[in-house]
């Protein structure tokens, strides 16, 4: 499969990686510094935040541009963030830029960036009124109501925010009721969907046309019988045409009288077993 990573170029810039534990993290990040692959993909600048607005002032790369996104580490009075936006000339900040108090965000984001996918670590999270706000390892930013998270939902106000961030982004710690909570977890109580989505990205467009003609066939269905998907579309994401997206999955699955759940464990399965057998 191809590289995952989130950002086509990663910058950890000067002594951010002060904030790291050890050598080992340190090695990691130098690893991750501009070893992203060219791509559309937006670019990452990680930074403190006096290396951004200092008298000597941190030159960006020269790679930075209106889709870089930016993870600072709060290091100067509150009132000198207020510049960063400007300083950054960032039209739109809040889509862009992260500012956090929490050293070990830092060893929190190298260790999302080695994982099979960034969004399975956390960053950053915190409690926004009814809300839990989750910053992820490929700086998306997601806000679960507290109302719909399994567990924590019958927790009481004050208790809901006395969480901890596992060191390494694994989860969410609830010390006082010994819950945790992944971002797994959290997603699938708001937005099953999206799993699913991240799900059918994994796999090569190729082997997915291949397991999605192989399963049809065995059903024995013709490309007019999927209700809900024309047959010019059935062909053309049996041709490697165009991509399976969710919306056809359950077209599929409906077709196959199996769930979601099931038609991607299956279609999972097939596409080992094409790897396995290196049909492509």
């Amino acid at each position: 499969m191809s590289d995952t990573r989130p950002f086509s170029h990663i910058a950890f810039c000067g002594t951010v990686t002060d904030c790291l534990p050890d050598d080992g993290f340190r090695s990691l990040a130098e690893q991750l510094s501009g070893a992203g692959q060219a791509g559309p993909s937006p670019s990452l600048v990680v930074a403190l935040a006096s290396e951004l607005l200092g008298q000597d002032r941190l030159r960006l790369p020269n790679w930075v541009d209106t889709d870089t996104r930016y993870l600072v580490v709060l290091d100067v009075p509150e009132q000198a963030v207020l510049r960063l936006a400007s300083t950054l000339r960032l039209h739109k900040p809040d889509q862009r830029l992260q500012v956090c108090r929490d050293p070990s965000v830092v060893k929190r984001l190298v260790i999302a960036l080695k994982r099979p996918a960034a969004w399975e670590g956390i960053l950053d999270a915190y409690v926004l009124k009814d809300s839990l706000v989750v910053v992820l390892g490929d700086m998306s930013v997601w806000k679960f109501p507290v109302g719909r998270l399994p567990k924590v939902r019958r927790f009481e106000p004050a208790v809901v925010s006395r969480f901890v961030i596992d060191s390494p982004g694994s989860y969410l710690h609830w010390p006082d009721r010994d819950v945790h909570m992944g971002p797994s977890q959290m997603l699938q109580a708001v937005d099953p969907m999206h799993l699913a989505d991240v799900e059918i990205r994994r796999y090569e467009m190729e082997n997915v046309s291949r397991a999605l003609r192989d399963m049809r066939h065995e059903r024995q269905l013709k490309q007019t019988e999927i209700p809900g998907l024309s047959e010019r579309h059935v062909r053309r994401l049996e041709k490697e045409e165009v991509r399976l997206t969710v919306e056809a999955a359950n077209k599929f699955a409906d077709a196959f009288e199996l769930t979601l759940s099931e038609f991607l464990d299956e279609l999972s399965e097939r596409i080992s077993a094409l790897r396995e057998d290196g049909i492509t």
